[in-house]
């Protein structure tokens, strides 16, 4: 296992549907208590007969492993396995068939509080979690202001945990995991609790710790983290592995076959059209190269945002806009119809088509959810609005004519567009 932190094999976890906390969430006293009693009562032959529960199986025959230093994403829908995998890991529950081998000391952010006593305060939590991933005393003496720092909870750390919020036991649970320095770390989608600014350092934080050569397993429904944090991911669907690779080639593959992106939308129906008496949106379809959008689009090539809607009012100002997000619900960037031939003029009642073109080489690789608009100025009214109309991403062929040039590192941000350079050699 040289080189390797996590190695899992075989591994696989079924759940009795219908029963009631039977299996992995029993103690090994209570299932041995259950079993004894079962079996006496079908030995004497009282009660009834029961049939085996119908099992649902929560990962099947999952084999995967990753390397000393690795930080590796994990992304998939709600009960596609990730959680079960990661409390598998955790030794939190048991598999029921195959192995899981972790070299080094692992450490674990999976639920508001994991690992957390209630009765005892937050200073008493930090040493008894220390403790037990096998640090001395005075190791964790000389970690703990920094812990208590990064938290922001210093007032309270004294105050036993049952009184924390739960934003405050997601500050300390992961100053804790993080700064305890395992050789791995598994994180669960735990982010999503504290507010943007601690987000922000968590994200921060994990960079830190993987980049000082730490294994990381992060699980998040984020795609933006995912792709911001590591550069492989796995992706799971229904309890197997669908996809292992690049971090940005495995959300596309979740996008195209799993996510169910949308690159074209109509209503026929003009009732149930976004709207109302005034205007109504008929259709919006993405484009690329004049072609429907249909998969990941080049970074290269422009996209065309296409709006279909009815007047039925004359004399309408009419103002299409169109909004971009991430998906995390960052705004990226948002735009307005301009053109003067159209900005601010009234309209006959008909149906109109509106063009939004975004130009190749803007945009940085990513996802991208599309939401469009329809409104009236002077005074401002808006008739329709459709929030997630749309989603597609971008990729880029690494062929070295996009705006990266021969450039293979990561680059931030939302855009890259094509600036002008302009150099000049001023001395021998």
């Amino acid at each position: 296992m040289t080189g390797i932190a996590l190695q899992v094999e075989a591994l696989s976890k079924s759940f009795p549907i219908g029963a009631a906390k039977l299996g992995s969430d029993e103690t090994l006293l209570t299932q041995a208590v259950n079993g004894s009693a079962e079996a006496l009562r079908r030995l004497i032959g009282r009660g009834p007969k029961r049939e085996p529960p119908a099992l649902h199986w929560a990962l099947r025959d999952i084999n995967f492993q990753v390397r000393e230093g690795e930080v590796v994403g994990v992304i998939g829908h709600n009960g596609s396995g990730k959680s079960t995998l990661l409390k598998i890991l955790s030794r939190i529950t048991a598999p029921t068939s195959g192995s899981v081998r972790v070299r080094g000391r692992l450490a674990s952010l999976l639920e508001v509080g994991t690992g957390f006593h209630p009765d005892l305060s937050g200073r008493e939590n930090v040493f008894l979690n220390a403790a037990i991933l096998g640090l001395k005393r005075e190791e964790i003496r000389r970690r703990f202001d920094a812990i208590v720092d990064f938290s922001g909870i210093g007032t309270f750390i004294d105050t036993p945990v049952r009184n924390y919020s739960s934003g405050m036991k997601v500050r300390l649970g992961f100053a804790v995991a993080a700064h305890l320095e395992p050789d791995v770390l598994l994180i669960d989608e735990v982010l999503a609790v504290g507010d943007a600014a601690f987000q922000q350092r968590c994200l921060e934080r994990i960079e830190q710790v993987g980049a000082a050569g730490r294994t990381i397993l992060y699980v998040s429904h984020q795609l933006a983290s995912v792709s911001r944090l590591s550069q492989r991911s796995v992706l799971l669907t229904g309890g197997r592995i669908a996809f292992d690779g690049p971090t940005l080639q495995t959300i596309r593959h979740y996008e195209e076959h799993i996510g169910g992106f949308q690159s074209n939308r109509r209503w026929d129906d003009p009732v149930q059209a976004p709207g109302d008496d005034c205007v109504r949106l008929r259709s919006v379809q993405l484009l690329s190269g004049g072609e429907p959008v249909s998969g990941p689009v080049d970074v290269r090539k422009p996209i065309q945002l296409r709006l279909r809607y009815e007047v039925f009012e004359s004399g309408l100002p009419i103002l299409p806009s169109v909004h971009l997000y991430d998906f995390s619900g960052t705004p990226v960037v948002s735009g307005v119809d301009n053109h003067p031939e159209w900005h601010g003029q009234a309209r006959a009642a008909g149906v109109y088509e509106t063009v939004a073109v975004f130009p190749g080489n803007l945009f940085n690789e990513g996802s991208f959810q599309v939401a469009v608009a329809l409104s009236t100025l002077d005074p401002f009214r808006s008739h329709a609005y459709v929030h997630n109309a749309l989603a597609f991403s971008l990729y880029d062929p690494m062929e070295g004519d996009s705006t990266r040039g021969q450039y293979r590192g990561d680059l931030k941000g939302y855009l890259r567009p094509a600036l002008d350079w302009q150099t000049a050699k001023v001395s021998a």
